[in-house]
């Protein structure tokens, strides 16, 4: 007979969720996934009472950290006052929360329009159905690692066929490689736009292209950073073409890479944005913004019954003053700089290492085998080296193979420091 106690362990636990849990969700993707209790900062508190730094900021999301004080203040006055309130129903909240949305685009757009969204995955589905409101008919384009979500209307897109294969879905955009300087040299900016003419030429096999999706930095694929040149480019086709720009920041938004959107680091304006993820505080808070002239449904043409959830609106206004008053945007910017380096400095003649790279408190390590080949086995080796020691870190890339650092943007320096020097010590000691 299991006690309490029992059940309550890790272990128990696991097997209660597996128990019954349907298969599909990411839970049980390796036998003993980490079970949490508690978080702070940037830390994580399992089941155990064991502590871990929480380097890959659960997946990006944590800008402010875990359970900052302004955002928790923020959740639990809003929830005294008013939890549920249906996007029918305007708020004086919600105004709040436009304006604090718009404090953070207008620099890049001008005249903006905002529409709420509770996830990346549906910001970047109201951004499909948008652009086939003004585009009737159109088809879409996409670039190979890109990652847009898993819901039906996003993971179309999605450069990783695995992810719409074990939907059962096929692709909803035509693909075209991301410009990937380290596998494609020097010129894969100029590879890629050549791939996007031949595309759109005569006999390409495009149609109406009525939108090009795009991440300026991708995250999934393991923060990927395109040639400078390649965005300004890109623009221009857009314009030539006719396509609307639509750029998803979710991952790489919020000061993720040093300044408030990345796209910034380009001087492009895209025509739409999907942000999220770093707005909201750890709740589920995201957004489709975009030139107002092109906003323009009609009403209630898109719809959810939670879409405007007044305590995920409340964390995010906090979350968004959070940003502002500590500076967390420079502070990506300033840290970022110095410890890209050190990781450069440090991994310099380590085997196995094909490029470290970074912008902002966002750095990736992308390996390979003896062979020149995926490294995703000795990713999957770091991964679990550091679990052990306490330090939890993303894996991506395009094949698996590129460990991931996005901690909280207000992490302590100190902390960072050490999460960097044992993910160094756990690549160079799996040479």
């Amino acid at each position: 007979m299991s006690t309490a106690a029992d059940r309550s362990s890790p272990e128990g636990i696991r097997a209660r969720v597996r128990r019954l849990e349907s298969g599909g969700l990411r839970t049980f993707a390796t036998p003993d996934p980490l079970v949490l209790k508690s978080a702070s900062g940037a830390w994580l508190t399992g089941a155990d009472g064991r502590r871990y730094l929480d380097f890959g900021g659960s997946f990006a999301v944590t800008t402010t950290g875990h359970g900052h004080p302004a955002v928790v203040q923020a959740i639990r006055s809003q929830a005294g006052q008013l939890i549920h309130c249906p996007s029918a129903y305007p708020s004086e909240l919600r105004a709040e929360f436009l304006e604090s949305i718009e404090s953070i685009v207008a620099p890049l757009f001008g005249d903006v329009a905002i529409m709420p969204a509770m996830s990346g995955s549906m910001a970047n589905e109201m951004a499909v159905s948008l652009v086939r409101h003004l585009r009737p008919g159109c088809e879409m384009v996409s670039f190979s690692g890109s990652y847009f979500g898993r819901s039906v209307g996003a993971v179309t897109l999605d450069g990783k066929s695995q992810y719409r294969i074990a939907q059962g879905l096929g692709p909803g955009a035509h693909f075209v490689p991301y410009p990937y300087p380290l596998h494609m040299g020097p010129d894969a900016a100029d590879f890629t736009m050549r791939s996007l003419e031949s595309l759109t030429g005569p006999g390409g096999g495009a149609g109406r292209v009525g939108a090009v999706f795009l991440e300026p930095i991708q995250g999934n694929g393991g923060v990927v950073m395109p040639p400078p040149d390649f965005l300004p480019r890109l623009r221009a086709f857009c314009d030539r073409i006719g396509a609307l720009l639509v750029v998803d920041e979710i991952q790489s938004g919020c000061g993720r890479s040093g300044r408030m959107w990345a796209i910034e680091h380009s001087g492009v304006v895209p025509d739409l944005m999907t942000i999220g993820k770093g707005i909201g505080g750890n709740m589920g808070v995201a957004a489709l913004v975009g030139k107002r002239e092109l906003m323009s449904w009609t009403p209630d043409a898109y719809s959810s019954t939670f879409l405007t959830n007044h305590i995920g609106l409340a964390a995010s206004i906090a979350a968004i003053r959070v940003v502002k008053e500590e500076g967390l945007v420079e502070r990506s910017r300033d840290l970022g700089a110095r410890y890209l380096g050190y990781l450069q400095d440090r991994l310099a003649a380590a085997k196995g290492v094909a490029e470290v790279r970074g912008r902002g408190l966002w750095f990736a390590i992308e390996l390979q085998d003896a062979g020149g080949g995926s490294g995703a086995k000795r990713a999957a080796a770091v991964f679990a080296t550091l679990r052990d020691q306490g330090v939890i870190i993303g894996v991506g890339g395009h094949a698996g193979n590129v460990p991931k650092m996005a901690p909280a943007l207000n992490i302590d320096e100190k902390d960072l420091r050490s999460g960097l020097e044992k993910v160094c010590d756990a690549i160079l000691a799996l040479q």
